[in-house]
């Protein structure tokens, strides 16, 4: 035994000795990772941004959009029951799980209440007219139907499960209804139901997936003991991006739920090539033996892993390229995701050698030993041979099959001008959902529910009495009301007394004594949250809903508001009166959301296809050939991106990581295809002979491992989770693109005249494994 070869079972012992000494901690990160699993989707937009400053600020001013609204069938403005469970929430009382109502439950409201205080003393407005003004708020469009809106504190928003579990056992005790009858929604509703998805897919579809990665690994290398050990550097990976979430500090999220799937997929992959290449070269060398099969572990592993390597670090440059975004979900992902696989990478090189050599293929051994009959060998043959006529058939129409893709992109680019995005509550979870379910209801009973807040500030120096101010915001309140698609507007006017409209003396007087009791009462005002004074500013709040399950268009109705009040704020300039809106609320936050995702698609696109270009260029050693060589790992972007264009599907938050995690796997297989290429034309041989021995050697190991990611992420497909549904069959879509790309796009291209005059760099990353490739016997 040469002092060669226990070098790679030394390090196999010494490193799974290693990960045993380190897995208490991977696996205690992990399960903290998932235990504190919580998704904010408001928080989505960056702290830099305006909109989420303006957002921050009303929170600080007022109150969090953080709100539960309930209702179930039959709650009228006139159910006793509303008033009894507004009495209960605003009760004393303690939870089971050691908070208070006061510590959870900022405050609550139901129609029959503020019907009730609107028709007392001191408005005693008539019952019709309090109806009117809560009509789309808390009031249904029928001004029967009603509901109660609870505001959760912060500590309440923090432990919102136990919050809108513990509100739908008072309504329970207090209504006599199973809890089905009620019907809850709202964003801390929205993010209980994604937290409930997300550990559904860590519990559930990460497990398939790893069962189908697995599974698929096996079929393609047909080794026990091979596949245990790349699924060890796998399952390290998936401890490692979890516990690197937790010790980050960073929530898990949604978003980030598939990253341990993605590394161990991508770490199936990888070894599933190198495999690839030691399987190679026992065919070639004929090894019958033991020690002739280590032989083949050193010059396969010295001729593989140096393109695993590159092929890992374009996959996390196409990764890392998502930390430009601004989204921190995204941006996160991006992070660790990177870090993860080049890690465990690293992992699988030094341990993957040392299992080739403790448990060598016996069936390939016994296969050159002159058993024919053998069945995996002749698995592997029979794909190389299916790669030969594939071969043959592009030599043939190779003008055909490369102008064609050529066309498909160029048809396929004019759908991305189409390209939309959308994080709106029908995008983020499947139809028939029970969050759907019950937006469904409240939105046919009480109208549109996403709210929208237009703050006008007044400044310090204004003369307004505190009536005439209040008149004006009723003013703009109106304005707001008369805007297509706003509805269920309130504001402090909502609970003050109607202007004027004798003359002459009784109106002066009746100014005067309702201007007096609005300023004695004006603390009353200010408790009604519609209200705020801070460093002499007094900031006015007016609500508005728009609807959550219909396809608006968020940033053109955001515009057409802004636009409609523009001049109606311009109008009281001329009486002295300056006044200053922001616009927030949740519907903003979306619209800057959807901005922010058609920005980072592009971005970190960009990024990623410079980066990966360069590396190409450098391994190419030629600017035009290492472009052309990205031709076709555009090629499955530009087409699926360009369909869904087409087809009107829009882009989540989900899609948009997937252009820039594609490009970076898709890279692999070209680099490969291309490293088999190259050694073959600095042998003198032709495109033609070159692109046979590549596709024979390459194909099999580029369709393995398409299947093993695509499959192995399709799982995640079935989530209840939109952006994570999407991700996954996008990924599989792109893949699988991809794969057309490199068997079929990739070799007609180097087969065109301009191409075979390409110059291919003899030396480099290469330059040393310029060897005879070796042809798999089908014998």
């Amino acid at each position: 035994m040469t002092s060669k070869q226990p070098r790679y079972v030394r390090r196999y012992v010494v490193t799974v000795i290693l990960l045993v000494l380190v897995s208490p901690f991977l696996i205690y990160g992990a399960h903290q990772s998932v235990e504190s699993m919580c998704i904010a989707p408001e928080k989505w937009a960056p702290p830099v941004m305006q909109s989420r400053q303006n957002y921050d600020k009303f929170k600080d001013h007022f109150e969090s959009n953080d709100l539960l609204l309930i209702s179930w069938p039959g709650c009228t403005v006139d159910d006793p029951r509303l008033i009894e469970f507004e009495a209960a929430i605003n009760g004393p009382r303690t939870t089971d799980f050691g908070e208070t109502h006061e510590s959870l439950f900022d405050r609550i409201v139901s129609g029959a209440g503020v019907v009730n205080s609107l028709t007392s003393p001191p408005l005693k407005l008539p019952r019709d007219e309090a109806l009117e003004r809560l009509e789309g708020s808390l009031v249904g469009q029928d001004l029967n139907d009603s509901c109660a809106v609870i505001i959760l504190t912060d500590r309440g928003n923090e432990l919102r499960k136990q919050s809108i579990e513990h509100a739908l056992t008072v309504a329970e005790e207090v209504c006599q209804l199973p809890r089905e009858d009620f019907r809850v929604t709202g964003p801390p509703v929205d993010g209980v139901a994604i937290d409930r998805a997300s550990i559904h897919s860590v519990n559930l579809f990460g497990a398939l997936s790893t069962i189908v990665a697995i599974g698929l690994c096996w079929i393609c290398i047909r080794s026990w003991m091979l596949t245990g050990t790349i699924l060890l550097a796998g399952l390290c990976g998936q401890g490692l991006v979890l516990s690197m979430v937790y010790y980050s500090g960073t929530p898990l999220d949604a978003v980030l739920i598939i990253t341990p799937s993605l590394v161990f997929v991508l770490t199936i992959s990888a070894g599933v090539h190198l495999v690839n290449y030691y399987y190679d070269e026992l065919f070639a060398s004929g090894a019958k033996t033991k020690t002739e099969a280590d032989a083949a572990v050193r010059t396969g592993f010295s001729k593989g892993w140096q393109p695993c390597l590159l092929a890992a670090v374009t996959t996390a440059i196409g990764l890392g390229s998502l930390m430009v975004s601004q989204i921190s979900p995204i941006a996160m992902f991006g992070l660790i995701a990177s870090i993860g696989l080049l890690v465990t990478l690293g992992i699988l090189l030094l341990i993957l050698p040392g299992a080739m050599q403790l448990w060598p293929p016996k069936q390939i051994l016994k296969f050159n030993q002159g058993n024919q009959k053998t069945a995996s060998p002749r698995y592997f043959t029979r794909i190389s041979n299916w790669m030969e006529k594939l071969a043959t058939v592009l030599e043939r129409h190779s003008a055909t099959v490369f102008l064609s893709s050529i066309v498909l992109m160029v048809v396929s680019a004019y759908g991305l001008l189409s390209i939309r995005s959308s994080v709106d509550v029908p995008s983020l979870f499947p139809a028939g959902s029970q969050v759907l379910d019950h937006y469904e209801f409240n939105e046919d009973r009480m109208g549109p529910l996403i709210p929208v807040e237009v703050v006008i500030e007044f400044d310090p120096d204004c003369k307004k009495t505190f009536l005439q101010r209040l008149r004006i915001i009723d003013d703009i309140e109106k304005t707001i009301k008369n805007i297509d698609g706003y509805t269920g507007t309130m504001s402090a006017a909502t609970f003050g007394p109607n202007p004027v409209e004798h003359k002459g003396f009784e109106s002066i007087l009746r100014k005067v004594v309702t201007n007096k009791k609005l300023k004695e009462n004006r603390q009353a005002v200010l408790d009604s949250v519609y209200l705020s004074e801070n460093d002499g500013v007094e900031s006015w709040r007016i609500s508005a809903r728009v609807p959550a399950l219909q396809k608006i268009d968020y940033g053109a109705a955001l515009a057409k508001l802004k636009t409609t009040l523009k001049p109606e704020l311009e109008k009281y300039k001329a009486d002295g009166v300056h006044l200053n809106a922001y616009y927030t609320g949740i519907m903003p936050l979306i619209h800057t959301v959807q901005q922010l995702i058609l920005q980072d698609l592009t971005w970190s696109f960009l990024t990623a296809f410079l980066l990966v270009a360069i590396v190409i260029v450098i391994i190419q050693r030629s600017l035009w050939t290492g472009l052309l060589s990205m031709l076709p790992n555009v090629f499955p972007i530009v087409v699926v991106f360009g369909l869904m264009g087409w087809l009107d599907i829009p882009l989540d938050i989900g899609a948009v990581m997937t252009a820039s995690v594609a490009l970076g796997i898709a890279i692999d297989d070209t680099l490969h295809f291309l490293a088999w290429f190259r050694r073959e034309k600095t042998l003198n041989r032709t495109s033609e002979e070159a692109i046979h021995s590549a596709l024979k050697h390459c194909g099999r190991a580029m369709i393995h491992t398409t299947f093993i990611c695509g499959l192995g992420l399709m799982v995640f497909g079935f989530s209840d989770f939109i952006p994570t549904q999407r991700f996954a069959w996008m990924m599989l879509a792109l893949l699988t693109t991809a794969l057309i790309g490199d068997l079929l796009f990739l070799p007609a291209m180097l087969m065109q005249p301009f191409a075979k005059h390409l110059q291919f760099a003899k030396s480099g990353l290469y330059g040393k494994l310029s060897v005879t490739p070796p042809s798999l016997s089908t014998k």
